[in-house]
């Protein structure tokens, strides 16, 4: 168990610095300069911190036995993820209404993106809330919910090391991690495949990405995206 804690821990503290790094060169080193910025972004990134902060003190707390912490805490997600679910729209908002000038197919492409990430957080988060009496699926879906947040760092991050690879990387890396642990279980721990969270998360994952490589370029998603665009 104490081993299964600090993997997490790694897992998670991962996932900030690489979304750290690719929001570097766009957004943290102006950070003295927070008027170049709307204050919903900067609300963004400080919901962002709090999310991990707070998932990187979790494990922390339990391995340490101190449930009350970790419950309480907890408690201050029920907060955290609407307004970072809220940041999120505001910000593929404003994406989607720049690349709209520029081309109406990648503006409809942005949009979709942004949507599927904001409903797709918010399902896994739900779900984890709801199975917290379950620690497997309360922590299989926060960690699902932490690569929904994860796709755009990493996005930027690869596409400043070469250019292109951050939409791959964003499609295929949480497929990587669900079959990984997918495996593990099934080969180490000998549970049944069909019965994991993370089978459902692939699935899940899988059914994202046939919306995302089919909708944006049909007759009907572009002109939603236009029709609701004007709207702003």
């Amino acid at each position: 168990m104490e081993k299964k804690y600090k993997i997490l821990l790694i897992f998670f503290l991962t996932v900030v610095v690489i979304s750290l790094a690719g929001f570097f060169n766009s957004y943290i080193k102006h950070l003295p300069e927070t008027g170049k910025f709307p204050i919903l972004i900067h609300i963004h990134f400080i919901v962002f911190l709090s999310w991990f902060a707070m998932l990187i003190a979790q494990p922390i707390l339990i391995r340490q036995k101190k449930y009350g912490p970790h419950r309480k805490i907890g408690r201050l997600s029920y907060f955290l993820a609407p307004v970072l679910v809220i940041t999120i729209l505001w910000v593929v908002k404003n994406q989607t209404i720049r690349k709209m000038e520029a081309s109406e197919s990648d503006a409809a492409v942005t949009m979709l993106i942004g949507l599927l990430d904001a409903v797709t957080f918010s399902t896994y988060y739900i779900i984890a809330m709801i199975n917290k009496r379950n620690l497997r699926w309360h922590v299989a879906f926060l960690i699902a919910a932490s690569l929904i947040i994860l796709n755009p760092g990493m996005s930027r991050l690869l596409n400043q090391i070469q250019p292109g690879s951050g939409l791959l990387a964003a499609v295929l890396f949480p497929f990587v991690v669900a079959a990984l642990i997918i495996l593990y279980e099934k080969i180490k721990l000998k549970r049944p495949v069909l019965k994991s969270p993370y089978f459902l998360f692939f699935c899940c994952w899988t059914a994202e990405m046939v919306l995302f490589m089919a909708l944006p370029y049909t007759e009907v998603w572009r002109n939603f995206a236009a029709n609701l665009m004007k709207g702003f």
